[in-house]
């Protein structure tokens, strides 16, 4: 479809009980919050620059950090990093593109993934900590077996998580893009107009799948999980020991662990909650919408913070704070104080001994 370039600067058209096609104007300047173009795109490059060097560093330890790798627990933090990743170097790059110019310059296909971009990434943190979580609880039920049959159980648990985790999430992604209305349109820049997607009731169930349910499901792990612990005490404290003798990665501290799914459940809260209302119409005039739509693009900013306040948070584990170690070890120019000393035993062999000096 097509609007003439002077229907581009005409007010956000409210009304979607007429049967005739509906034109929302995606430039006005309800759709740049805190009145200003080059804050909000200010913004995005900040967290362009910060979520995507925090998460190449984090993938950077985990893919070349053998202890690191050789953990299940790393490698949902491998898949949590990669996701958290695309908001540095997709999302937020096209969001300041889109403050800078005014309007979308990419097309409708890359305007709906961008739109609704928010919902698979909250999906997949959501998971992974759900994922992690349950790592914690499922050890004792395998105690009972021997330990290749545990570790084989452990490994298909794994892998069928991953399986259905991956295809519950093509099929949400598949129910947004069929739940396209017909009737209302988004104009995205002057002359071009894409199919929106606007509140529906499966809107709603959308967001309870992706967020509101799994959030809940990991605050409820996550509680069992203290229990767990904090009754049973002894037990963590041998077995972290066990392994850290057998160089096996140690499991994030309770701490750290809660920290994580607390950021990862709570922080989308704020934009999840306007999405719902929005969706059930609770906000339908444009004096509503003056105030809601700048709160809503605030909210997912403060979503949006998670992937770059996660990575800070594993970073102050054990194994990876010794990993961040050796890797700035690696890259010194300095030698250490041992291999001065092994090149001054080297050079000079007498000076070892007690009247070397005379």
């Amino acid at each position: 479809s097509r609007v003439h370039p002077e229907e581009w600067t005409g007010t956000l058209q409210e009304d979607f009980s007429l049967s005739t096609h509906h034109v929302i104007n995606f430039s006005t300047a309800l759709y740049h919050p805190w009145g200003s173009q080059t804050g909000s795109a200010a913004a995005a490059i900040l967290y362009t620059s910060w979520i995507s060097a925090a998460n190449i560093f984090l993938i950077f330890l985990l893919i070349t950090n053998a202890k690191l790798l050789n953990s299940r627990q790393n490698i949902v933090i491998l898949h949590y990093a990669v996701s958290d990743l695309t908001v540095g170097v997709f999302y937020c790059p096209l969001t300041a593109d889109f403050f800078l110019r005014g309007s979308w310059a990419h097309g409708c296909g890359s305007f709906f993934v961008w739109f609704t971009f928010v919902f698979p990434l909250t999906f997949l943190t959501t998971h992974s900590v759900f994922l992690l979580l349950m790592m914690r609880i499922l050890p004792p039920c395998f105690r009972r077996y021997g330990l290749v049959v545990k570790n084989m159980a452990r490994n298909c648990v794994f892998s069928a998580s991953f399986i259905v985790l991956w295809a519950y999430l093509v099929a949400i992604v598949s129910a947004l893009s069929a739940g396209r209305h017909e009737n209302v349109h988004i104009a995205i820049a002057p002359g071009v107009v894409c199919k929106a997607l606007v509140a529906t009731h499966g809107a709603i169930i959308i967001n309870v799948l992706v967020y509101f349910l799994p959030a809940s499901m990991c605050l409820l792990l996550l509680l069992l999980v203290a229990i767990r612990e904090k009754t049973l005490i002894s037990t963590p404290s041998v077995q972290l020991t066990l392994e850290a003798n057998t160089e096996q990665c140690t499991p994030i501290p309770l701490h750290l662990l809660s920290l994580l799914t607390i950021l990862t459940s709570l922080l989308p809260l704020p934009a999840f909650l306007i999405t719902t209302a929005m969706a059930r119409g609770v906000c339908s005039s444009v004096e509503c919408l003056a105030w809601l739509l700048p709160l809503g693009t605030v909210a997912e900013w403060v979503l949006f913070a998670k992937s770059g306040l996660v990575p800070l948070v594993i970073f102050m584990a054990p194994d990876f704070r010794a990993a961040i170690v050796g890797a700035l070890h690696h890259f010194r120019r300095v030698p250490t104080s041992d291999t001065r000393d092994l090149v001054t035993n080297i050079e000079d062999p007498e000076e070892d001994g007690p009247f070397s000096s005379i």
